[in-house]
């Protein structure tokens, strides 16, 4: 009887051993919409016939209970992988998904996702940085804070391995496996190609989308919260990825509250043994100035830099082509140059413009809403002691984090560009000062007053909604003035009045 009952559970243990897909190094990225589309990858070692049940309810590992299901869509051998593909379609924004892999062997693991938001009041979360390279333990600290940050995507700037090789680039998806969480969560990864990358790399290991003409293309989140550019350093930067650029932003970057930009080489490196950049300087960084593109993230250098608001010019005072303007509302804040693993180098070429430079191992931490991005430097070694975030509470500090605190702080804050104004209500003299209440507002008159006739009656407020649009203008009274607000939807806006001594901007939010 005893032998009995030892046979059955043996045999029961190898069925269930059986019973597992032979799959591994899990990836997500979005080629389309990612607020309604996801791309589940994978390395299938063996089996056949893979299939992805998914659906917003958890089954755990029952495929069957599954109410969707997607076949492979594309199956490339590259780095000594059978990378598999599954384009999924469909989905709802800013919700959890949980799926599971099914192919002639067994099942996966049970994994979830959280599709982007739609929303332009819902606040992202986003983690950038680049050069994970050939230092595996500084590269897993990372991993393991990206799982315990939960951001809603990643976005990497290239050069994931030192050599490129078939053993490197397993150890690295082996490596990606610690950003999803103990509950199975997984974050998307928005990957750029850098120059220890060969052609076609991230093409075939990421199914990014090339439609734009090569390994560069753009993605929207949160509806019109924000348009991402990642573009390729390793091919002519104008050409067929200039033109294209230049026309994404023409047709693009006035119907988004922010663009942002990721690539590789930086286009003024830090690190004294870099070269400059000159074709990415004429072929992006003038169009970034020309859209509004607010934030510049660049990788390769293994420094750390965040610069003061700059934009390209070649007028007196100006250092390697950017001079500082913190009141011009086309300007950009660049950061980054690495450190997500790869060997570290001197902060060895500082500029005029620069705000602070370091070296150590680190990644970017955003959060992004429509009135501001804030910007915090993470360093990652002491990833271990770090406190893990809920799916609740994103936008909090979890104990331990070990945030770059340099001359100017923790944080950077880079306003919304489209408030009409380039002052603050305290760069100017007392005389221009304004309020508005009350603030928020439901319904019937806004206040504005303390304008002080002699500085600004006469003078019009302008009233813009998020994106910069014009909504209404108002001639100033005395003292007070009132503006009807019942025609506008929800939302921020902004309102501008320009003084004797100069332009002054005050939010305000219509509930």
């Amino acid at each position: 009887m005893e032998l009995r009952k030892n046979l059955l559970l043996f045999f029961t243990l190898l069925f269930i051993t059986i019973a597992w897909s032979n799959t591994d190094k899990y990836r997500l990225t979005w080629r389309e919409d990612p607020s309604t589309t996801m791309v589940i990858g994978w390395n299938q070692i063996s089996g056949s016939n893979a299939v992805v049940h998914f659906g917003a309810q958890d089954f755990g590992t029952d495929y069957n209970l599954y109410p969707s299901s997607k076949t492979v869509d594309r199956t490339v051998s590259r780095k000594g992988m059978n990378n598999n593909y599954a384009r999924l379609t469909g989905l709802q924004p800013d919700t959890a998904y949980y799926f599971v892999i099914r192919d002639s062997e067994g099942v996966s693991e049970r994994f979830w996702f959280m599709t982007a938001p739609n929303d332009p009041t819902t606040r992202l979360s986003i983690v950038a940085g680049g050069d994970s390279r050939n230092n595996r333990t500084p590269r897993q600290n990372a991993n393991r804070l990206v799982a315990k940050l939960r951001p809603h995507a990643v976005l990497f700037g290239g050069d994931m391995t030192d050599d490129s090789t078939s053993s490197q680039w397993q150890n690295w998806f082996n490596d990606w496996q610690l950003t999803i969480g103990s509950d199975g969560r997984m974050i998307p990864v928005v990957a750029a190609r850098g120059n220890h990358e060969s052609s076609n790399d991230i093409r075939d290991l990421f199914d990014i989308p090339t439609a734009a003409g090569g390994e560069f293309y753009a993605l929207s989140f949160g509806g019109n919260l924000i348009r991402t550019y990642t573009l390729n350093t390793e091919v002519t930067p104008g050409g067929t990825q200039g033109t294209w650029l230049a026309n994404d932003l023409a047709a693009n970057s006035e119907n988004h509250i922010w663009a942002v930009a990721q690539y590789h080489r930086a286009t003024r490196p830090h690190q004294s043994g870099k070269s400059e950049q000159n074709d990415q300087y004429e072929a992006w960084s003038k169009p970034f100035y020309t859209h509004a593109v607010q934030l510049v993230m660049e990788s390769d250098s293994h420094v750390v830099k965040r610069t003061w608001p700059i934009k390209p010019s070649t007028d007196s005072g100006n250092d390697e082509g950017f001079i500082r303007v913190d009141t011009d509302p086309n300007r950009a804040i660049y950061v980054g140059e690495g450190c997500w693993g790869a060997p570290i180098r001197s902060a060895n070429d500082s500029k005029s413009w620069t705000r602070a430079a370091g070296s150590f191992n680190q990644f970017k931490w955003l959060w992004i809403d429509q009135s501001k991005i804030e910007l915090r430097t993470v360093k990652v070694d002491n990833a271990s002691s770090v406190g893990q975030l809920s799916d609740n509470n994103l936008f909090t500090l979890p104990s331990n984090i070990d945030l770059w605190n340099p001359s100017g702080g923790t944080v950077v804050t880079i306003d919304n560009p489209h408030g009409g104004g380039v002052l603050s209500v305290t760069d100017v003299d007392a005389p221009a000062r304004f309020t508005v209440y009350p603030n928020p507002i439901q319904s019937g008159a806004l206040t504005i007053s303390n304008l002080n006739s002699k500085e600004v009656v006469g003078s019009k407020v302008i009233i813009r909604d998020i994106l910069g649009k014009v909504i209404n203008e108002v001639v100033i009274t005395p003292e007070i003035t009132t503006y009807n607000i019942d025609n506008l939807k929800s939302g921020i806006y902004f309102i501008n009045i320009e003084t004797k001594k100069g332009k002054v901007t005050q939010r305000f939010i219509k509930t």
